[in-house]
């Protein structure tokens, strides 16, 4: 026999149809809710899922966004990857910090979605906001899984990366709303893949300038660059190497430092990337230009680096048939530094005004700019400025909370 559970329909739904009352709203904790429930931001709930405290930057993202939408909902949890190593406080959110309740550890990629289903619908959220990275759920079928066991809910998806590839649509088609960084994005989901949700564009935030003191040229050198993130070949590290070897025709004191992060799921790839990347700059004769410096920096350190060089490099190459379209949340991160961001065209940058350039001549004819003319270098720095003001992370997440409450 089917189990039946009764429920007391309220007299303010009295008027609605039978069919709606299936069909719109749901049994939560005894009471009927409306599947999808537009609430004032004062009254809003929201599950907050991704990973957390971590060394990557979809969890540098959401510790920046989170905050700013956290000043305008009713309540929050968040419902994290699991992670034995966390570069922070877990129940720090922001400037605040939260009872460990809000703070859910309950789920591993590339493993069953049970325990975060489950933990979700526990909370009853109004608005379940997930941030999504292929590399962070690897696994098509307990990705579908998550989706149906989420259904009763509304579930918004930000997608980091979006690709040409059609093996993906079947997750994305999953997605019942979508939020991309850029149009180009959208295009490719709605327009090239045909997926049935709802796909909104909100830019990706940036961090303000906090300080624009510069710290002492320990160096010794006005002809400084650096670049950083993980040591990924599509970052085409080998280009910041040629680049430098172009520069150094013009400016012998030329210095490349490269922050060459790595993930304790990729080790032997990066080792053996890292290998290349040292053979090439000894057969370039580069040895004392350029240090590949490995591992994680904290944002103490990495502060620092930015603020002791002259320009960052970010020369990510578009691979064929690799193409993806996502936001460069390190590029923001420089530019709030005060020093010219100079970067390849790939769609990674296609939303800031960087110099930009193709090839190492190319890049290093845009670096020769800024250190070879003072009023340059200004106005390009101003220029980020202008941008990182106007995309700031409160601006950000005030469209986020518009989208959330239907308003």
């Amino acid at each position: 026999m089917t189990d039946v559970e009764i429920v007391e329909v309220p007299a303010d739904m009295h008027e609605l149809t039978g069919t709606q009352l299936i069909t719109d709203y749901r049994v939560a904790h005894g009471k009927l809710r409306a599947r999808w429930r537009g609430q004032p931001n004062k009254n809003l709930k929201l599950a907050f899922v991704g990973n957390w405290k971590m060394q990557c930057g979809i969890s540098t993202y959401s510790e920046s966004l989170l905050p700013e939408i956290a000043k305008h909902v009713s309540d929050f949890r968040l419902f994290i990857e699991k992670n034995d190593r966390p570069t922070g406080p877990t129940t720090v959110v922001g400037h605040m910090a939260v009872s460990p309740d809000h703070v859910v550890q309950c789920w591993k990629r590339g493993e069953p979605l049970g325990e975060l289903a489950k933990a979700i619908k526990e909370y009853d959220p109004d608005v379940v906001h997930i941030q999504h990275e292929f590399g962070i759920w690897p696994n098509a079928g307990y990705w579908l899984s998550l989706m149906n066991q989420l259904s009763d809910y509304r579930v918004i998806v930000t997608m980091h990366s979006v690709f040409h590839h059609r093996d993906k649509t079947i997750v994305e088609a999953a997605m019942p709303e979508i939020i991309v960084h850029l149009e180009g994005a959208r295009h490719v989901l709605k327009d090239e893949k045909g997926v049935p949700g709802l796909v909104h564009v909100i830019p990706h935030g940036c961090t303000p300038v906090t300080d624009r003191e510069r710290l002492w040229n320990f160096y010794h050198s006005e002809h400084t660059l650096v670049q950083w993130g993980f040591g990924f070949p599509y970052k085409f590290w080998e280009e910041s190497i040629r680049t430098t070897h172009v520069l150094k025709r013009k400016y012998p004191d030329v210095f490349f430092t490269g922050l060459f992060s790595e993930s304790p799921f990729n080790m032997p790839a990066h080792q053996v990337y890292y290998d290349k990347l040292m053979r090439m700059v000894r057969e370039l004769d580069l040895v004392d230009n350029i240090a590949i410096i490995r591992g994680y920096q904290s944002d103490q350190s990495l502060d620092s680096y930015l603020r002791t060089n002259r320009v960052a490099l970010f020369p990510y190459i578009a691979q064929p048939g690799h193409e993806v379209w996502g936001a460069s949340g390190a590029a923001r991160y420089a530019m709030s530094k005060l020093l010219p961001v100079v970067t390849t065209n790939v769609n990674h940058f296609s939303d800031l005004p960087t110099l930009k350039g193709d090839t190492a001549e190319e890049l290093a004819a845009r670096i020769d700019q800024m250190w070879s003319n003072p009023l340059a270098y200004g106005k390009q720095v101003e220029r980020q400025v202008e941008y990182l003001n106007s995309h700031s992370w409160e601006q950000m997440a005030l469209q986020h909370v518009k989208l959330f409450s239907g308003t």
